[in-house]
Formats: C-alpha cells, structure tokens, sequence
C-alpha cells in the first residue's frame, strides 16, 4: 500500500462523525477515475476486494500497535502504584514524627511557662522592694533640707522618669499626716508642680514628634494638669479655622480638621475619645456657633428675612450633614452628643421659624400681588360673600357693568413667584420642623397659598370677570376676555396642581392633617370651577343675546320684497353676526382646548341653531326673500362647520333643508319636504315651516 493512499485512508477513517456508505462511495469514485457510469463490473469487483485486503492489513497494523501500547501503559500503570504507596509509607512516618516532635513542644512549653511563673513570682516581690527603696531614698531627699541633688531630678534627659517618680511620691505624700510631713508636702507639691510645666512646656515643643508627645502625654495623663495641656492642644488646632464665605466653608473646615487630626490624636493620646469630645465641642461652642449667630444676626439687624430664612436652613442642613459625617468617625460613644451640640446654637431660632416663616410668606405674597395691580393701575375692590355675589348680578343686569378694557388682572409669572415661594417655604420647613410639627405648619404654608393664589388672585379675577358680562340683552358687542380669563386660570391651577402632587402631598399623606388639606384643595378648586363654568354660560348668553338684537333689526318686508331684481346676498345683519362670532369662537378656542373647547362649541351652535328656528318662524317669505334667507342660514352653517362639533352641523344641515322647504317651486315641494336631511326632524315642524311660505294656500297636492 503506497503512502498517499495509506494516509487517505487515515483520512478518511478518522473522520468524523464517519459514515461507511460515503467511504465506499469516495472509494468507488477513485477506482471509476471518477466516471459517471461503470463499464467494468468483474473489474470493479476486483478492486474492491484488493482494497479490502489492504483495510485488513492495515486495522492488523492499527491492532498490533494497539497492543503494544497497552503493554505499555500497563508496565507505567504498575510502575506508578508501586511509587505511589512508597510515598504514602513515607507521608504516614512524616506525621507520626510531627505528632512525636508537637507533644515534645508542648511538654516544654508547660515547663518553660511553669518557670517563668516562678521567675515572676520571685521576681515581683524583688522588684517591688526595690521600687520601694527607690522611693524611700528620694523621699528621704525631700525630708531633708538640702537641694534635690539626684542624677534623676536634675538631668532634663530624665523627666520623663522624673515625672513618673514626683506622681508616686506626691501620691504618697497626700496620705500622710499633715501636721507631721506638712515640710515634705509642700516641697513634693512644689516638685510636682515644676515637673507638670517641664511636661506640658515639652508636649508643646514636640508637636512634630507624635512618638516623644505620646510618651509624655502617657505620663502627663497621671497628672492634675493633663486636663489644661488638652486644653491648650485643641486651642491650638481650633486658631486654624477662621471665618469665611457665608458660613457653610467653616463647616467644612471644621470637619476636614477633625479628619486629619483623629489619626494623630490617637495615636498621642491615651485617652483619644474624650480629647475629640473637646475638640467637637470647641468647635461647636466657640467658632461655629460665633460664625452662624453672626451670620443670621446680621439678616436679622437689616431686616433681611429672606436671607434670614434661606441661611438658617442652608446653616442647620449643613451642621446636620457635617454631623453625619462626624458620627463615621466615633467620636462620641453618647448618641445624643451632637445633637445636643447642634441643638445648642439653633434651638432659639427653630423656636420661632414657624412664626417668621409664615409672616415672611405672608408679607411677599402680598407684595408680589400689590405690585402687579399697581402695575396695573388697579384698586381691588371687595369681593365675595352673597351680598357681593346679589350686587354683582343686580348691576349685570342693568347693564352697568366695568370691564376694565378687556384685562383679565391675571398673570402666569404672579403665581409662579407665589409657587415658588411656597415651594422654598416647604422645602426649610421639612429642614427646620420637627415631626410633629410639621404636617400642622406645612398646612399653614397651604392656607396662604390658597389665599393668595387662589382667592386674592385667581377667584378676585373670575369674580371681576363675571362683574364684566351683562346678563342683559346687549345692544353693544360684548368682550371676549373671559375666555382669556379662562384660560390663564387653567394655566395657573395646572401649575398648582403640580405643586401639590409634589411636595405638599407626600409631606401630609398619612398624617393627622392630610384629610383637612386635602378638602380645603378641592373646594377650592370646585369653588373656582364652578365661577368658571358659571362665567362661560353668561358668555354664551350675552353672545346669543347680541346675535338675537342684530337679527332683530330684520323686517317682514326684508323677505317679501316686491321686486325680483334684487342682490341676492348675505343681509347686513347676519354679516354682523358671522364677524362678531367669528371673533368670539377664536378667543374660545385661545381660551378652552380638548373637550371644554368641544362642549362650548356644541352649546353655542345649539342655542345659536334654536334662536334661527325660532327668528325664521317670525315671517313669512316670498321666493326672492326665501333664497336671501337661504344665504343667511348657509353663512351660519358655514361657520358652524368649522367647529368641532358634529352633532350641531347636522342640525343645522337640517334647518337649511327646512328653510330649502320655503324656496324650492311648489311642484318639488313633496320632493324637498322627504330630503334625507329631514328624516330625523318633526314632521309638524316641517308643515310649520311650509306654511311659511307667501304661496302657501294655493299650493295643491302637499303631503308631510
């Protein structure tokens, strides 16, 4: 077999997944030489027995290696076993030779700990008596009247152990009788006084040595003056905090100051929680509260509440959060600690917050309103109650009505300051109330808004507005400005809906106040909307009523005219009118959109469409006056056509078909009176309307 055809066997019988039928298929295409049909089967044949002598040779050669290789293995198997429990001999005497060598070390170490309990105990009593000869020695020194001449008082490398002896001695002294050691007493105090000075003075010439200040405060901490040397040293750190900007910046000073120093100040210390308790408390007392009260005083010695105000919640928010960040670092194991701290420089001023903040309120609300009606040249006039209310509808009627010019006294930037300063009013009451209190002052913040905004402001409009609309019949043509009246309140009532949805609800949700808030919102609203609603009815009549006194200036002869060569056109009067509500239907639509646009619309086309049936029905009509009235009605449709309301065109498509009833010729008189568009209209309207008609009785053949 030929190494091409041995390795494409190889090839083949190592592919995967293998397929036997494809692997007699490629060995059929190489003996066919790759030929579309077989000439030569017995040749074929041959072949093919030739090939499959050569794959049994060659899965003999595959087998023989096969088994020499698991000889193989089999020697290497048994080779690694026998390695394997070798190993396993020698880790199993490992183990028992540490466990020998761990119960020989522990053997010693009770011995060794034994001895030196015994070492301790021959040596405690030893060194005691030694420390105690020591003691008497020097003591003996101060008993005498002669200088302190030992090596340990008079070399200054030494205070450190000079120090710790002057402690016991003076310890000792204090226990003796007074009348007796009066002289060593007072020589022993007086040492101990000098050694506590040389200790501070030597505290204080450490400060970049922490190792040498921790040593001597460890003594010093023995000491009556310890205390005092605590003293100097927050002093020390509270001279780098000065006062700057407005306030928040000694904060942050005085925070980042106790951060860098904590470090330092445990590892001087010995007592490192109680010297940052003095450090805070400095801070606290001394340069903080000296900063904040004079920052709020001076608002307060100018009068300047607003800044007054606005600091006082920026200050205490601030302190809040520095002292957050404060608790992070222990100081204190008293939870109260700082607040109590921060308690003692704002407590006399959140006292009166509630009060100052809504006389402050109060004061800017009503400015804000008192300057926009002076913008306006206005004097309010006194509104509400039902005296008012019979007054306001007396004068309407008797057409002595004020409508200042068309202007609506309202003003979208009034009522966004008014909001605005609501909204800073709730935003420091959540910082500076308590709790409790809060819900009560968060409602008397809404009691002024509500004031303000909406009776001073938005329900003194509509009511000046509603003064404005004559509940006569006008014989002049009446404004438009109510829908602009309209429409800015529903602007403004928007933007206070969305103040109360954010933050005054979540404030009073689930509170004691929450129900009462709520109802006052909502009356006030129903109270607005119904004024509203009530101003757009008369709207709507002293529009239909200035329509009515155009039309009524129409004659019978204006539809009877003897002469057929007239213009046959729009009259005067209904010109008029399409102009008139023409301008009164785009300052709807400025004024209302959505389905309050809609409603007005049909309400109007509805009254509009019963006063033409009930004018139409006043005169009778010749055929020239029939079609000038056709005109007349198709204008209206017209107009009516561009509004969105449906329902109203069709009833006006039906009162030009009825009004059609009056022009068409006697003979398409069944024909017109049967139009689809009248199919939904009353059939003894139709007759009314056809008896209308000039030519009525000597029209023959009718029927409805």
């Amino acid at each position: 077999m030929s190494g091409v055809h041995y390795a494409t066997y190889v090839q083949d019988l190592e592919q995967e997944p293998f397929d036997a039928i494809d692997l007699v298929e490629k060995l059929a295409w190489r003996m066919t030489g790759s030929a579309q049909t077989i000439n030569d089967p017995v040749s074929l044949k041959t072949r093919f027995e030739e090939e499959i002598g050569s794959l049994q040779m060659l899965c003999d050669q595959f087998q023989s290696k096969i088994d020499t290789l698991e000889k193989q293995m089999n020697e290497e198997k048994k080779d690694y076993v026998q390695k394997l429990q070798r190993l396993h001999e020698k880790n199993s005497e490992a183990i028992d030779k540490m466990k020998q060598l761990d119960a020989t070390m522990q053997h010693v170490s009770t011995k060794v700990v034994h001895l030196g309990d015994q070492l301790e105990s021959v040596d405690q009593p030893r060194s005691r008596a030694h420390d105690a000869h020591q003691l008497m020695q020097h003591f003996d020194e101060f008993l005498s009247d002669q200088p302190l001449n030992s090596m340990i008082f008079t070399d200054p490398d030494k205070l450190l152990e000079s120090a710790d002896l002057v402690h016991k001695l003076y310890s000792i002294s204090q226990e003796l009788n007074k009348d007796k050691f009066a002289t060593v007493q007072a020589r022993i105090a007086q040492r101990y006084k000098v050694v506590e000075d040389l200790l501070i003075e030597e505290f204080v010439r450490s400060q970049r040595d922490e190792k040498k200040m921790a040593e001597v405060a460890k003594i010093l901490s023995e000491f009556k003056g310890y205390s005092g040397c605590v003293d100097r040293y927050v002093e020390f750190l509270c001279q780098s905090i000065h006062p700057r900007g407005d306030g928040g910046e000694i904060l942050a000073d005085c925070l980042q100051l106790c951060r860098t120093q904590q470090p330092r100040i445990t590892a001087i210390f010995p007592s490192p929680h109680t010297v940052m308790q003095k450090l805070v408390l400095n801070l606290f007392t001394g340069r903080m509260k000296e900063t904040i009260n004079a920052r709020l005083r001076e608002c307060k010695d100018t009068e300047d509440h607003e800044h007054y105000l606005r600091d006082l919640a920026f200050l205490y928010s601030s302190t809040l959060k520095m002292c957050k960040e404060l608790e992070k670092l222990h100081i204190s194991p008293d939870s109260a600690f700082l607040s109590t701290l921060t308690d003692s420089i704002f407590q006399r001023y959140i006292s009166t917050y509630s009060r100052e903040e809504l006389s402050y309120l109060n004061d800017q609300c009503a400015h804000l309103l008192a300057r926009f009606y002076e913008s306006k040249k206005h004097v309010k006039k006194q509104i509400g109650g039902g005296l008012h209310e019979l007054k306001r509808d007396v004068t309407a009627r008797l057409m002595n009505v004020e409508t200042y010019g068309g202007e609506t006294f309202l003003a979208e930037d009034v009522a966004i300051s008014i909001l605005q300063e609501t909204k800073n009013a709730l935003s420091r009451a959540v910082q500076l109330c308590d709790k409790e209190e809060l819900p009560r002052h968060v409602e008397n913040i809404v009691d002024v808004l509500l004031r303000y905004l909406y009776t001073e402001h938005l329900d003194y409009a509509v009511e000046t507005g509603l003064a404005g609309i004559s509940l006569a019949e006008s014989k002049t043509e009446p404004p438009a400005y109510f829908f602009s009246i309209v429409a800015k309140c529903t602007s403004i009532i928007l933007l206070m809906m969305k103040q109360f949805e954010d933050p005054i609800f979540p404030i009073v949700k689930d509170t004691i106040v929450e129900p009462t808030v709520a109802k006052k919102w909502q009356q006030s609203l129903r109270s607005l909307e119904s004024k509203m609603s009530l101003g757009l009815e008369r709207q709507l009549n002293s529009i239909v009523g200035y329509v009515r006194f155009l039309f009524s200036e129409q004659k019978k002869t204006d539809f009877r005219p003897d002469s057929q060569n007239i213009d046959i056109r729009v009259s005067p009067q209904c010109k008029m009118a399409s102009r008139f509500l023409s301008s009164q239907v785009t300052a709807m639509e400025l004024g209302c959109d959505g389905e309050n646009l809609e409603a007005l619309q049909s309400d109007l086309a509805t009254r509009l469409f019963k006063f033409m049936l009930t004018h139409i029905q006043q005169f009778t009509y010749n055929s020239t006056g029939a079609v000038l009235l056709l005109c007349d009605v198709g204008e209206l449709r017209t107009l009516v056509s561009k509004w969105r309301v449906q329902q109203a065109l069709v009833q006006w498509e039906s009162l030009q078909a009825l009004t059609n009833l009056l022009a068409v010729l006697p003979d398409n008189l069944n024909d017109a009176a049967h139009s689809p568009l009248l199919e939904n209209v009353d059939r003894q309207l139709i007759h009314d309307f056809v008896k209308l008609r000039s030519d009525f009785r000597s029209i023959k053949n009718f029927q409805i």
